[in-house]
């Protein structure tokens, strides 16, 4: 009974493991980053938000229309917001419909996915040379022991940033486009508390459909495959949303100079 217990422990972390630790970390770095910068924050949220926000918004309306739910009402961006909301999605669906209430757990993480998606695109289209260097490199990443190599992941994500400074020498103005849309991205890319409330009000049916699956493959030659191909998939995840969290701590590096600078002002 333990060890089936394990390997329905080993299903939800391989199944959600990736996704609910990008949005915390990239929660508690832009929380860091707020702590850090203290009231100018707004500002840059309110700068970032004209980029960031409808990538964020979008998340939700995708995963909306893919899990059956109706858009009862959305706005993208509000550039002046009185209650630090700047923008929503509302939504419908039937409660009898399994489907439905499963997609509460997705469209709770839309940001992550389209977030990530609008990351990728645009390194593909302004970095070319740095994505296919850095997909060629997570490719190659294996995993040896039943282990997820952590820090070659890592090592892939600080090789693409080292040529970051290259491509802006080959073509400074498709450079600057890029980090001018990555970076507001990935400060909002964060999930919620409602995000993650409204995630955690499908979790007990999508824990009961893994329990079923536990049990289909758990008693079959099939378990020892099937959690093979959820590392190698965890891995490839991994080596994306590493990008998004080194991107995040773009700005926790320029919160802690701008931290240091008010320091050194207010010693003097």
């Amino acid at each position: 009974m333990l060890d089936f217990f394990v390997y329905y422990l080993m299903l939800l972390v391989g199944t959600l493991g990736v996704f609910f630790a990008c949005g915390l970390i990239a929660y508690m770095i832009s929380r860091m980053f707020v702590r850090l910068v203290g009231h100018g924050s707004g500002a840059v949220f309110d700068v970032t938000a004209a980029v960031g926000t409808p990538v964020h918004e979008l998340g939700h309306a995708v995963m909306c229309k893919l899990f059956g739910h109706k858009i009862t009402r959305m706005q993208l961006w509000n550039p002046r917001p009185t209650n630090g909301v700047y923008g929503f999605v509302e939504h419908s669906y039937s409660r009898r419909n399994l489907w439905a209430r499963l997609g509460n757990l997705f469209i709770g993480m839309g940001p992550l996915f389209s977030g990530l998606g609008v990351i990728v695109l645009v390194l593909w289209l302004c970095y070319p040379e740095l994505w296919s260097g850095y997909l060629a490199y997570s490719s190659s990443v294996a995993i040896v022991g039943g282990e997820i190599p952590f820090h070659e992941v890592a090592e892939g994500v600080l090789m693409l940033f080292a040529g970051i400074p290259e491509a802006f020498r080959v073509d400074w103005l498709k450079s600057l486009l890029g980090l001018l849309i990555i970076l507001p991205v990935s400060l909002h890319i964060t999930l919620s508390p409602q995000d993650v409330k409204n995630s955690m009000n499908a979790l007990p049916l999508y824990l009961f459909l893994l329990g079923i699956l536990a049990c289909a493959t758990y008693w079959t030659p099939a378990a020892a495959p099937f959690l093979s191909i959820l590392l190698v998939l965890n891995l490839r995840l991994l080596s994306l949303f590493a990008l998004v969290i080194g991107f995040s701590m773009v700005w926790l590096a320029i919160a802690a100079v701008v931290r240091f600078l008010k320091l050194v002002v207010k010693w003097f």
